[in-house]
């Protein structure tokens, strides 16, 4: 099971590849490959 994210500064999107419920959480904070900086990223939906 994965979550689909996507960073609030660039809008890249991404996979997060985990086994617990992300949905109970309205974002999170981690790296962006594109930003090249922790930045805000936005929960969209399971895959």
């Amino acid at each position: 099971m994965g979550w689909k994210l996507v960073c609030r500064v660039c809008g890249s999107e991404w996979v997060l590849n985990v086994s617990y419920r992300l949905s109970d959480f309205r974002g999170l904070y981690h790296f962006c490959r594109v930003c090249g900086k922790n930045t805000f990223h936005e929960i969209v939906g399971s895959v």
